[in-house]
């Protein structure tokens, strides 16, 4: 190991006191000191204020020799990838207690997420492509297995079906009616595995979902000009606690649904959609209703069930970051909090979902109390639960409210509350 790769670490105010004399050599010249030691401005100035805590021994030795002082205490002397190999160490039992056993895969797959893809969507989705690529897709596997009638076999559906996919259409002989002819993403996906391993690469689902032009349920309307790959947004953070609050996943041959009496909740919550693509609604006094896959890919992806007993916070939403969890908290809020003078109080009939919704408040640094109960004679059980947050400021400041009404109340309890502090410290 070469001495120009040595870190040492020296008592913190002994460094930025070192740093202080030397510099004042130099008149608090950053210039001329940075010159003299051959390290930037800004690494000297870190170096000052020990934001650098491990310096260059050979910078160390320059100082201490220039001012003519002997020589600090070595706290920690090594190379980078002795400093970075020790500080995992003390690091792994965070971790491990943070995000699991498999703590490495976690960090490793959140630092390679790039957003949900095709190949995240569930199996039991139609897709409709391109006419070209979709034309080039079939012959390809066509050519690959030596013919129609040999591909139908392996991905298990008729010739004719297969013959309808590569034209886009299909008649209703009882209608009389020709048609949209979608795939299903399930046969996409063993297509697309089999064009790969012939090394034919334009075929993969990262490139296939760039030739999407609209997908849907079996039956339906469909999303148009779908965006790919759906980053984990505010909105999308938003859309998906507000079906864990207010939201209908819908059942079969039924649409999604998003319920509140606040018309602005409901223009954000359609603007919110807009990151799947042109997204179909109907739109009602007090509702807004969507294609039903939505909520399924959404709930899919973050291993959630959508309805007012079997919501939970999954695992998969503690993964969320933290910039992002805030707008959810103040979706979840703006559907089922109170504002009071001294709390915002959350309410919800299911205790298991609220019990995650406490536990992303302190995640987040937001105290609450412990949850209660209290009987409600139009809940399916008798009672609701609730937890009150007493620290309006921190909510004001870092979650907040779209509903106007909640949020014109916070911010008035707050700046009374303000107010009362500035006249005890007054008076005192």
């Amino acid at each position: 190991m070469e001495r120009d790769d040595i870190r040492v670490k020296i008592d913190e105010k002994e460094q930025k006191e070192l740093f202080r004399i030397f510099l004042k050599k130099f008149n608090n010249d950053f210039n001329k000191a940075s010159d003299y030691l051959g390290v930037t401005r800004s690494s000297l100035s870190k170096y000052k204020r020990n934001v650098m805590k491990y310096i260059s021994e050979e910078i160390l030795l320059k100082v201490v020799d220039y001012l003519k002082v002997d020589s600090p205490e070595i706290l920690y002397s090594g190379s980078l990838r002795e400093i970075r190999k020790d500080y995992m160490k003390k690091a792994h039992h965070v971790l491990e207690t943070k995000y699991g056993n498999k703590w490495a895969k976690e960090l490793t797959s959140r630092r390679d997420f790039t957003g949900i893809h095709l190949s995240d969507f569930p199996d039991y989705i139609f897709i409709y492509l391109e006419s070209d690529y979709r034309k080039q897709l079939l012959e390809s596997a066509y050519c690959l297995f030596g013919s129609l009638g040999k591909l139908a076999q392996v991905i298990d559906v008729s010739p004719s079906r297969l013959s309808s996919w590569f034209y886009g259409k299909q008649k209703d002989y009882k209608t009389n009616k020709v048609g949209i002819q979608f795939i299903p993403l399930r046969k996409l996906k063993i297509i697309s595995k089999y064009l790969v391993e012939d090394y034919r690469r334009e075929f993969s689902m990262k490139n296939i979902e760039n030739h999407v032009i609209m997908y849907r349920m079996q039956a339906g309307n469909p999303i148009k000009n779908p965006k790919f790959s759906i980053q984990e947004s505010p909105e999308l953070v938003r859309l998906l606690f507000h079906l864990l609050g207010d939201g209908y996943s819908g059942k079969k041959g039924e649409n999604a649904n998003y319920r509140n009496t606040c018309k602005e909740l409901l223009e954000e919550f359609k603007t919110d959609l807009q990151v799947f693509g042109e997204v179909p609604i109907y739109e009602q006094k007090f509702s807004i209703k969507f294609p039903r896959i939505l909520a399924q890919i959404i709930g899919d992806f973050y291993e959630i069930k959508c309805g007012a007993y079997d919501s939970y916070i999954s695992k998969r939403i503690f993964q969320i970051p933290k910039r992002n969890l805030y707008f959810g908290i103040r979706a979840f809020a703006d559907d089922e909090a109170t504002v009071y003078s001294h709390s915002i109080r959350i309410t919800s009939a299911n205790v298991r979902l609220l019990e995650g919704i406490k536990k992303i408040l302190s995640f987040l640094k937001i105290k609450s109390n412990e949850i209660k109960s209290q009987f409600n004679p139009r809940a399916k059980y008798g009672k609701v639960y609730y937890l009150d947050v007493r620290d309006l400021e921190s909510y004001v400041k870092y979650i907040g409210f779209t509903h106007p009404k909640k949020k014109a109340l916070l911010e008035k309890y707050v700046k009374k509350i303000k107010s009362i502090r500035r006249k005890r410290l007054l008076n005192t």
